[in-house]
Parts: structure tokens; C-alpha cells; sequence
């Protein structure tokens, strides 16, 4: 392991992801599809030697940055655990985010942040990040034994806030992974890498760190776990899908868990590198309403909704047995050829029938159907992905280069509409951390 040298700074980086298939059925127990994408957030922390013993959040994407000091943050958040589902401050630890009354914690949270004159008019946005940054930083280090010293902590994104490619999710794994990676470094610096580190009080816990430049399996699931506290500010009641896939990257089966287990997720190892045309429709997106919508439709109308989401279980399900097949093809071989194209147009028939199934769930958008409309016009396929009434819509692009001018095209078509297209890979690394010194 290399040896961590003062004062630490290091970057955090974290995909966005696209829901392939399973957006809205996922968060009613169904299967969903999901895969990182190569347009990524970064976080930098960089300690400091500040005399004032600020701690400064700047975020640029957001037009906000604010200042808190290590004395006011420890004194109000870090001298008492967060409230709890269950037990006492001696059963929490690190190592179990879900005792944390998230609601709660959250509401006390929103107040603190509110009652400041200055941020009192706070866009929703900029209260949401400053909410999900105090939530992370009190949890994540109120029960460890270290010494927080002032850091400054920029995040810098190129994903689009609110158009359903994972930017909020992106945050949360970066900001989770910063305190982790922190701690991390802070119990290397003092040789403590074995024993409890825990404070007096609460339960005692213990961190093997074998490499300090990259996250093992156990520390992302830790992470992912942390990050779905800064999704459920965000957005209410998430499956835990996006933060999962922005942790771990490539793609990824998933299916919420059911009540007091955890989710089952599948990591799909050796699926086809797929190629997308990410469509920016220009609306912004709730999610939170469009989840409630979703349940409220199901509510009235029972057995139509809950078919369709059964339905679009199959279609998750399928499409993940569809990328594994391409997976395992030779594409130098003639046979093999025609097999992929094949089993590429059962692909986009999925894709099809899926925006079929979110129509009815009540989701699209008149912008994303405009996109669809001129899409298929092209011969293409085109659905809407995250939680729909504005966002992203993705399409499939062909994996012959006989059809690159047609692509063309059809991008020229949708940007003289007044669209914004990004061509992008699926399937980037999940979270990374770089040391700088």
C-alpha cells in the first residue's frame, strides 16, 4: 500500500448511468436494467491549513458555494448519531446507514439548512445538495474516531442536472466516496489499519484497507449503500438502481429487495459494448412527482398497471439474455454476423415496446415523443430513460458502420429540431479515486 502523505487531495470519480429498461417498474419490485455511461462527476478534496477552519462545498454546476467550519459541523451534527430506526447510539456504526431514520434525518437536516438568511430562497437544487452533503458527512463520520481537518471540496459535472442520466446519483456515490476514501486515508496516516476505530459510544467496527488507489467490492457496496441516503433527498422513494450502477459501472440486472432485505443486484459481466445517442429533450423532470404519478395510476387502476409492469419485467429480463448472447459473439465471423444483427433487432423491438408500456404508466412527455416520432421516421429506436416527463430519451445505435451516414442523419434531424445529442458508450468503470500528493 503507498504511503498517504499530508495534507491529503485526491479526486473522486463517479459515472451517470442510463436506465436501459425497468424505469418506474423497478421501484414496484420488477426487474431493471441499468448501464454507466462515460460521462462522469468528480469530486476534488483537497485538505487546507484555513486559520477560520472553514470546510468549503463549491459547486459550480449549481452556482453555489458555502462555507461551514469544522467547530460548527462537529459541534451540531457529529456529537450525537443521526436519529434511528431502532436501538441506541452503542448498535450504530459505519457499517449500517439503514438504521438512519432517513425522513427524520432528512427533515432536521432540510430545517438546518433553511434557517440560515442567506438561504432562505434556496432553489431546490442547491438545498437538495447542501442537504445530501451535511446528511453524508454526519453520518459517515460521526461515529469514527478521526480528526477532520478543513478540506476544501469541489464537484465539477458534465452530466445534465435533472434529465435522468444519474446526476444526482453521481453526486451522492462521489460525496460518499470522498468521506469514505478520507477515512480511509486518515487511518492509514496513523497506522491504524487494524483494531476499532470507532468513537466511544458507538459500535465498535474495525477497516482493513489493503490499496489505497482503488475501492475493493465491500467498500463500494458501503458506499452504494451511503449514496441511496443522498438519492432518497433527492427523490423520495428510489429503488437504489442508480446509485448501485454508479458505484459499480458496466450493466447491471437489478430488483429491489423486499422489505428488511437487501436488493439482488447482478453485475453483467462480458455483455456487448453497446453504443447510444443520448437525445436531451430540454425539459426538466421531477422525479419525485413522476414516481408518485405512476402510484397513483396503479391505485386506480390496479390490475392494467400492475400488467404492464409485469410486462415490463419480461422486457428487462429479456434484454439482459439478448447483451449476454452478443456478448459471447464473434463478430469476425460471417455466421456470427448475422446472428448479431439479428439479436440486435430483437434489442430495439424491446426498445420499442417499452416506451409502448411507459405511455401508459403516464410518463412521457410531448418532447420525448416528438424525439421517438422523428427517431423511427429514421428507422431507428428510441426510448425515454430515468423517470420520464422530460430528461433523456436514448437511442439504439447499429453496430455496423455501413449505417454510420443514416445516423448522421438522423442527428442532424433531431438537433434542426432543437435537440442536444451526445454519442456515448455503455459500460464505464464505476467509481475511481486518484491521490494527488
Amino acid at each position: 500500500m503507498l504511503p498517504v502523505k499530508y495534507p491529503l487531495a485526491f479526486i473522486v470519480s463517479a459515472p451517470g448511468k442510463v436506465i436501459l429498461h425497468g424505469e418506474h417498474s423497478v421501484v414496484h419490485g420488477k426487474t431493471a436494467l441499468a448501464a454507466s455511461l462515460n460521462i462522469r462527476t468528480n469530486i476534488t478534496v483537497k485538505e487546507g491549513d484555513s486559520v477560520d477552519g472553514k470546510i468549503i462545498l463549491d459547486l459550480p454546476n449549481l452556482d453555489t458555494k458555502h462555507a461551514y467550519t469544522v467547530l460548527e459541523l462537529n459541534e451540531i451534527f457529529l456529537s450525537n448519531p443521526p436519529p434511528l430506526l431502532k436501538g441506541s447510539q452503542c448498535d450504530f456504526n459505519l457499517y449500517n446507514p439503514e438504521l438512519i431514520n432517513t425522513s427524520k434525518f432528512i427533515e432536521t437536516l432540510r430545517e438546518y439548512v433553511l434557517k440560515s438568511e442567506k438561504l432562505q430562497q434556496l432553489p431546490f437544487p442547491q438545498e437538495c445538495a447542501l442537504v445530501a452533503f451535511l446528511a453524508l458527512y454526519t453520518g459517515i463520520f460521526c461515529s469514527v474516531n478521526i480528526q477532520i481537518q478543513p478540506f476544501f471540496i469541489g464537484v465539477v459535472s458534465d452530466l445534465t442536472l435533472g434529465s435522468g442520466c444519474g446526476s444526482s446519483a453521481s453526486f451522492s456515490v462521489c460525496l460518499a466516496a470522498a468521506f469514505i476514501h478520507y477515512i480511509r486515508s486518515k487511518i492509514s496516516l496513523n497506522s491504524i489499519t487494524h483494531g476499532n476505530i470507532s468513537k466511544n459510544g458507538y459500535k465498535d467496527m474495525e477497516m482493513e484497507i489493503i490499496d489505497l488507489t482503488v475501492f475493493s467490492a465491500k467498500e463500494k457496496e458501503l458506499i452504494s449503500r451511503w449514496a441511496l441516503i443522498g438519492e432518497k433527498i433527492m427523490h423520495g422513494n428510489p429503488s437504489g438502481l442508480d446509485n448501485a450502477t454508479c458505484t459499480f459501472g458496466s450493466v447491471v440486472k437489478f430488483r429491489k429487495g423486499k422489505e428488511g432485505q437487501g436488493a439482488v443486484l447482478e453485475h453483467l459481466s462480458g455483455t456487448a459494448k453497446l453504443k447510444i445517442l443520448l437525445v436531451d429533450s430540454g425539459v426538466r423532470r421531477d422525479t419525485a412527482r413522476m414516481l408518485a404519478k405512476v402510484s397513483e395510476r396503479l391505485k386506480c387502476y390496479p390490475q392494467v398497471v400492475q400488467s404492464t409492469l409485469d410486462a415490463m419485467d419480461g422486457i428487462a429480463i429479456a434484454a439482459a439474455e439478448i447483451l449476454m448472447l452478443l456478448g459471447e459473439l464473434d463478430t469476425e465471423i460471417g455466421d456470427t454476423l448475422k446472428q448479431q444483427n439479428s439479436l440486435h433487432a430483437k434489442l430495439e423491438e424491446l426498445v420499442d415496446m417499452n416506451q409502448a408500456f411507459l405511455n401508459v404508466l403516464g410518463v412521457s412527455h410531448p418532447s420525448l415523443d416528438r424525439i421517438c416520432r422523428t427517431v423511427s421516421k429514421c428507422g431507428f429506436h428510441a426510448k425515454l430513460t430515468g423517470a420520464g416527463g422530460g430528461g433523456y430519451a436514448f437511442i439504439l445505435l447499429p453496430p455496423c458502420s455501413s449505417q454510420q451516414t443514416k445516423v448522421q442523419q438522423m442527428k442532424e434531424q433531431l438537433e434542426r429540431n432543437g435537440f442536444v445529442c451526445t454519442e456515448t458508450e455503455l459500460g464505464s468503470a464505476g467509481i475511481t479515486v486518484s491521490n494527488l500528493i
